[in-house]
């Protein structure tokens, strides 16, 4: 058994009942660059990418924090049941299709567990008897939803954003996460003079709160702009690019 949670901060409060290995995905794939011709390639990138955008986080190496989580991933064994930990915003929901990619060869099943809170809470509001329950209503998940979810991957790196609006809107019974997701994701593209939802947003609340004290900012946009899923280190990046522009 194996459980691939999406971060340290679940990983911290796990309960230890739950039996299995754990990987951690501590990744940002809705962040920068992810255009690849390989999982090798990717991993460059990305560590180029997050070593320059990120270089407070950058002490350990991308190979040796990062990547040998996905390789316990790629390497888990035809009998092993894998759980999915994910949230329903777009930074988890990008750093999910991934996983999947890495599983679609994977014989086992695959279950995908998610939290009873809502998108500002997530796994964090829950307490370890309600994390416990989460994993005994875990979803297996059939072959075609494993499908779909593994091509969101690829329609990501593409980008392909008009292929998953159609995709994700007629999975909508089964999957009804992955619509919301991908819009979120459709509109923080930039076009023209629109710098892209996000940016949009973090001007409106500075004006709105007439100030420009990130922390305010920052919680502001995390409680209205829960779909995104950014940390403070997503946003702060983009609201000091929005500073420059000025």
């Amino acid at each position: 058994m194996l459980h691939v949670l999406n971060g340290d901060s679940l990983a911290s409060s796990f309960p230890a009942s739950i039996p299995g290995e754990i990987a951690v995905i501590r990744e940002c794939l809705v962040d920068g660059p992810v255009e690849a011709h390989s999982i090798e390639e990717l991993w460059v990138i990305r560590d180029k990418y997050l070593s320059n955008s990120y270089p407070e986080a950058s002490e350990e190496s991308y190979f040796t924090k990062v990547v040998p989580d996905f390789e316990k991933i790629m390497t888990a064994s035809s009998e092993t049941k894998v759980y999915l930990w994910f949230e329903h915003d777009l930074f988890c929901q990008v750093n999910m299709w991934f996983v999947m990619h890495l599983l679609k060869k994977h014989r086992g099943n695959v279950y995908l567990v998610t939290p009873t809170t809502d998108l500002i809470e997530g796994f964090g509001g829950m307490k370890e008897l309600q994390i416990e329950q989460a994993y005994r209503d875990a979803k297996l998940l059939t072959a075609n939803e494993r499908h779909i979810l593994s091509d969101m991957w690829k329609l990501y790196q593409a980008p392909d954003i008009s292929e998953a609006l159609t995709l994700s809107h007629q999975t909508n019974p089964e999957l009804p996460f992955l619509y919301p997701a991908v819009l979120a994701w459709k509109e923080s593209i930039p076009h023209g003079d629109y710098p892209g939802k996000p940016k949009a947003a973090l001007k409106e609340i500075a004006a709105q709160l007439g100030t420009d004290d990130f922390g305010k900012i920052y919680r502001a946009f995390h409680f209205k702009y829960a779909i995104y899923g950014y940390g403070d280190s997503q946003v702060r990046r983009l609201w000091e690019e929005l500073k420059k522009e000025e």
